[in-house]
């Protein structure tokens, strides 16, 4: 274990090998996929690990040795002007804006001595961006590429999926599809309790479970709980099942400050919603049903429409069927404790 790493439960997208768990078949399959010349639209929900997938394919030596790589997240481009500048940004390292088109940039990257991987993260943002025909635009300029492979990330399946898909649209099967799930249960244990005994510490198959089962295994909650299981035990401790409301109080604690500020910004309208979906569990709420409006004594259905369509542009709350839930599981808890 490398020594300068103080904590193996690692919450960056930059994973070391010896701390990234499991996700080999998946590894294997996206190399393949590359290395034999396709492009790729990985989609999968929030935080199961799509970017820290891609960036542990970029470190397989296969993929190393014969690609340029580059990893573009443009989930904050609003425009295609925005884009293009965070495309420079990547490709250039340069934190100056460059006055450079997008087809210049592609030009670049395709007069290379190697051929260039270029994953894309949220690209499902382009159907947001103020220009029109963007997806044609994009399309026909990566077509244009002889020498770049693309990787197009997603966490709003059915987006991705209608720019993939759809026969009507300039993407239609121009990738391969690809999905990744939870990490199973059982060798999430494994590489848990090995991480923990790596470090003379140990770790109660019962809490890391607990944890697991907590967040239905999402990659990111995960390892957020056992980061902060790790930092509460000492060198030749074991940290058990009864630990885990100590762990969990911890991580709402340090979120504490940065959701009262968040909560702040809200209207008065969306702060009501915001509780009675926090309160109504994982499984989110039906917000417009005749029960939920008058148990949480809110309403009209014109009113709480308005303020889920602005919580939901800005991915505070997320569609769960026809249901409504907070997207960030930590957030929602504090609002129940509030």
């Amino acid at each position: 274990m490398a020594a300068s790493v103080k904590n193996p439960f690692i919450l960056t997208p930059f994973v070391p090998e010896e701390y990234f768990c499991d996700r080999e078949k998946e590894t294997a399959l996206l190399c393949k996929h590359i290395l034999n010349g396709r492009n790729v639209a990985l989609f999968a929900d929030r935080r199961l690990g799509k970017t820290g997938l891609i960036r542990h394919c970029f470190e397989q030596k296969e993929i190393k040795d014969n690609f340029n790589t580059f990893l573009v997240d443009i989930y904050s481009a609003g425009s295609l002007k925005e884009m293009t500048s965070l495309f420079a940004k990547e490709v250039f390292s340069s934190s100056t804006p460059l006055k450079v088109s997008l087809e210049e940039i592609l030009a670049v990257l395709d007069s290379l001595k190697k051929p260039t991987l270029i994953a894309i993260d949220e690209f499902q943002t382009i159907q947001n961006f103020k220009e029109s025909n963007v997806e044609a635009f994009l399309r026909t300029a990566f077509q244009k590429c002889k020498r770049c492979l693309f990787i197009y990330t997603g966490s709003i399946n059915h987006s991705i999926n209608n720019i993939f898909k759809s026969p009507d649209k300039p993407f239609y099967n121009s990738a391969v599809m690809m999905t990744i799930d939870v990490i199973d249960r059982e060798v999430y244990r494994e590489f848990a309790q090995r991480m923990f005994r790596s470090y003379g510490k140990d770790i109660d198959e019962e809490l890391v479970y607990k944890c697991y089962d907590y967040f239905d295994g999402i990659t990111w909650y995960n390892q957020l709980l056992m980061n902060e299981a790790f930092a509460q035990t000492e060198r030749g401790e074991t940290i058990d099942e009864d630990s885990f409301d100590s762990v969990y109080e911890a991580i709402i604690t340090q979120q504490d400050f940065s959701y009262r500020e968040l909560f702040s910004r809200f209207s008065e309208k969306q702060k009501t919603l915001l509780m009675a979906i926090a309160r109504e569990g994982k499984e989110g709420a039906s917000v417009t049903s005749q029960d939920f409006m008058t148990r949480y004594s809110i309403g009209p259905t014109s009113s709480i429409q308005t303020a889920c369509s602005a919580l939901k542009k800005n991915n505070f709350i997320s569609d769960n069927g026809s249901r409504k839930q907070i997207t960030d599981l930590i957030f929602r808890d504090w609002l129940r404790k509030n």
